[in-house]
């Protein structure tokens, strides 16, 4: 069995949310063994606050499937870290004899580029940087369980390359990750205090895009990520650093998705930058004819119609269940009556019917099989609703918000399912209160986001 092969694993997916749960990564110290190459970083810390631990673990109590583990688990958050890699591999090592004498509190995995990619900086293998207590313990560990990969110890920490051939050693991680002012300038955005964190190099991301948006020139992005337990509710914040610059910000849309109604499964708001429709159109107009065609024939040929469809704020609401799905759509544009022709053309080449829409100044409200009033002046608007409002915070003026009604869509799931939802499935989905996102532009390049997952 190769360890570090399924510590990696773990380490990139976590074995679900106990992984992301158990873990902090406030300071970059096991990233200090990530060269500067790195294309992506994944960091944790296996030692958090005892406020972070006492948040966690009372979360953790509120789901079946992680309850007996946090439990089990106590204060010891590595031994429970190694319990649950163990169940991902066979015969993995035991941890109060063989782990628990060198194992530190951070660790860090990093994507690396192949040393053959030229300019294409492919993601072709990794690199684990381990905080350790004990230098010989560790060692020892290495040469029993750690085969066919370069091993190098920098200060307190075990670097482990997914290959033999890998270029590491100390010289060369003297250059790290943590000097390189993109990444330094990201996570300094994101702040600490999180459970987890990562950071996504643009390099990565273009090569992960297989469709070739961001060589369409549309966006060129990297990001940074940190999970937190808060309040009851598991909020992951996300900062993201666009090459493209967006001057003129959307608005704010706080109100607007206020006015979504609370009972319905769920909604969307957003207000597009007038740059990033600009962006948008560019390639859209690089389409094939036959593309271009079709929405010429819903009435958009420019960046203006494509402005007046989505407006200067665009919301939707959506409710119903497999029989009869209900939609309602509330904008702003200028252009009411552009926008509410384009519309019209759409909606006749779709599977959406009953289609009712209204103008009121520079409003317009269509809704397809729902009644106008109930998605237009609901009695019980999400404005009012002290959970929406707990999940949506974070950004003072946010350009996009959405909500999702997890208690409704488990219902209309069950109702539904002519055997019922299995009891697991229900019984952890049950706990969870809703789920919140917003985000707005901080600067030029920046945006931030905030998604939360509320718990009753």
């Amino acid at each position: 069995m190769v360890m570090a092969g399924v510590l990696a694993l773990a380490l990139l997916v976590g074995g679900g949310f106990l992984a992301w749960s158990l873990l902090r990564g406030a300071t970059p110290a096991a990233a200090k063994g990530i060269p500067s190459n790195a294309l992506a970083v994944f960091e944790v810390n296996l030692n958090p606050s005892a406020g972070d631990k006492l948040a966690v673990k009372e979360l953790a109590a509120k789901f079946p499937f992680l309850k007996d583990e946090a439990n089990d688990a106590g204060d010891d958050y590595k031994k429970a870290f190694w319990s649950m890699l163990a169940k991902m591999g066979k015969n993995a090592p035991d941890y109060e004899s063989e782990v628990k004498p060198w194992l530190g509190d951070s660790a860090a995995l990093a994507a690396l580029p192949g040393k053959n990619s030229g300019s294409r900086p492919v993601p072709s293998s990794y690199v684990l940087s381990v905080q350790v207590t004990n230098k010989d313990s560790a060692k020892a560990f290495a040469d029993k369980h750690i085969k066919d990969r370069k091993i190098v110890f920098v200060d307190d920490l075990m670097v482990i390359a997914s290959d033999e051939n890998s270029d590491i050693s100390e010289s060369s991680l003297k250059d790290n990750i943590t000097s390189v002012e993109s990444y330094k300038a990201d996570m300094g955005k994101l702040g600490d205090g999180f459970l987890a964190t990562a950071w996504v190099s643009s390099d990565f991301i273009k090569q992960v895009d297989s469709q070739g948006i961001n060589a369409a020139g549309i966006l060129e992005s990297r990001f940074a990520a940190g999970l937190k337990v808060q309040d009851g509710t598991i909020a992951l914040r996300t900062i993201t650093w666009q090459k493209d610059e967006f001057k003129d910000r959307g608005e704010n849309v706080k109100d607007l998705a206020g006015s979504m109604p609370a009972d319905w499964l769920g909604s969307l708001a957003f207000s597009p930058p007038p740059d990033l429709v600009n962006k948008v159109w560019e390639n859209l107009d690089s389409l094939p004819a036959s593309s271009r065609r079709q929405l010429e024939n819903f009435g958009i040929s420019s960046a203006d119609d494509l402005r007046a469809l989505l407006g200067t704020q665009f919301s939707f609401a959506v409710t119903g269940d497999s029989k009869q799905l209900q939609v309602g759509i509330k904008v702003h544009t200028k252009d009411p009556e552009k926008h509410k022709s384009i519309l019209e053309k759409i909606t006749r080449s779709g599977t959406l019917q009953d289609a009712r829409t209204t103008v009121d100044g520079d409003t317009v409200t269509t809704t397809f099989g729902a009644n106008s009033d109930s998605f237009s002046n609901p009695s019980d608007r999400l404005s009012a609703n002290g959970e929406h409002e707990k999940l949506t915070k974070g950004i003072d003026n946010p350009q996009s918000s959405a909500w999702v009604n997890v208690p409704q869509v488990l219902e209309v799931m069950e109702k539904n399912s002519s055997n019922g939802l299995p009891t697991q499935l229900k019984e952890n989905l049950e706990p969870i209160s809703g789920i919140g996102m917003v985000a707005g532009q901080i600067d030029d390049h920046y945006f931030d986001s905030w998604v939360r997952v509320g718990t009753k």
